[in-house]
């Protein structure tokens, strides 16, 4: 049931869904609103170029829970490494918990999407 809902919410404007496991997003495609275009004429993501703020991402929670994984791991590896490094280690640790913080404040179940 949840896969149907999804699948005609998508088929209303012919969104494709891409999933970028390495960058923790999916990625609802529309050119129009992609940085990661250059000239906005491509037919999909260039996902290796996926930028934090884009019009496009869409996490789930599970990207969220791999948003703070990975903010941990960062601040072990920062403990291990020069300053300059560490500091930037622990700058970027900050951002993926400011996203997966941003995902959970502003995202909705399905029962509260189909209602």
């Amino acid at each position: 049931m949840k896969h149907a809902l999804a699948r005609r919410h998508l088929a209303r404007d012919g969104s494709v869904l891409y999933d970028n496991p390495r960058a923790l997003l999916l990625c609802l495609f529309r050119s129009d609103r992609a940085p990661c275009q250059e000239d906005g004429r491509l037919s999909e993501p260039i996902l290796d170029r996926c930028v934090p703020d884009c019009g496009n991402i869409v996490r789930t929670d599970r990207h969220a829970v791999g948003l703070r994984e990975r903010a941990k791991e960062l601040e072990i590896e920062a403990s291990h490494v020069p300053g300059p490094l560490a500091q930037r280690g622990l700058a970027a640790a900050q951002k993926l918990r400011e996203q997966a913080d941003e995902h959970e404040r502003t995202r909705f179940t399905y029962e509260e999407a189909s209602s």
